[in-house]
């Protein structure tokens, strides 16, 4: 259902409330642009049960985070994300779903200057786990949302990507995991940037049906791990006719499995 929300700083948004996990999480997002789905839950649901610290770089409305504080009730999390309005939806949402005591916003640029990301909680060396689904396309590229948290969410600039991933990794605790979701057309220049800092790479290929190309892929590394890279089959989100998902996505969807990887 579509709503205009109340408050003043989403003002400029008209706002949906969503299910995710089959009901076990209600989430306020925009009701255009760019919005958490499957690829959302995948990045939360593929975090490992023992971190007990969670970083979310460019965090959204909390659909990931949220996904792995459900899964891992040991967790607890920092959501990094820059826009204003995005962090005041996703403040509601942890407070709806009863996670403001193991969760909360930092509104920053996690390419800002290293000191500024520190001074907004992004610690270096800390987290147990980091996880990002980055901004998909390159911005000459595409036609890009009306809205600024849309465009900032589909597309990136020069070096972008890098930068993420030096976020992500400078973040990391020694033996902690990076987990990033990213196309599978990106996966050359991920592993370029994975492979300079992490070790114990796995890749897991998400496609739409058996036997077709990957359109996705779930990456994770560990930092300071130097155990070879392993190539998983791949998750299909649908069998070979019809639209409904599969027994396995359909479990991590309704919120009764987690991505065991």
């Amino acid at each position: 259902m579509s709503v205009d929300h109340p408050q003043g700083k989403v003002k400029h948004h008209c706002v949906t409330s969503d299910a995710f996990l089959g009901g076990k999480l209600s989430v306020c997002q925009p009701e255009k642009g760019f919005r958490a789905g499957v690829d959302s839950v995948l990045l939360g649901a593929a975090v490992d049960d023992a971190p007990k610290t969670l970083l979310e770089l460019g965090a959204g409305v909390g659909v990931a985070s949220m996904t792995a504080l459900t899964y891992c009730p040991g967790l607890t999390a920092l959501l990094a994300e820059i826009d204003d309005e995005i962090v005041d939806l996703g403040k509601q949402n942890l407070r709806h779903n009863g996670y403001v005591d193991r969760a909360k916003y930092c509104q920053i640029d996690i390419m800002a200057p290293g000191p500024e990301r520190v001074t907004a909680g992004m610690v270096q060396d800390h987290f147990d786990s980091v996880i990002a689904n980055p901004p998909y396309f390159d911005e000459k590229t595409v036609s890009l949302p009306n809205d600024n948290y849309g465009k900032r969410a589909h597309a990136h600039g020069i070096d972008c990507l890098e930068r993420w991933v030096k976020a992500a990794v400078s973040c990391a605790r020694a033996g902690g995991e990076v987990i990033f979701i990213h196309r599978a057309a990106e996966l050359q220049k991920l592993m370029k940037y994975y492979d300079r800092r992490l070790g114990n790479i796995t890749i897991l290929p998400i496609v739409s049906r058996p036997g077709q190309q990957a359109s996705r892929v779930l990456v994770r590394g560990y930092k300071g791990s130097k155990a070879p890279c392993k190539l998983l089959s791949p998750l299909s989100l649908h069998g070979t006719e019809g639209r409904k998902f599969t027994p396995q996505l359909q479990a991590i969807l309704m919120g009764n499995d987690k991505l065991h990887w």
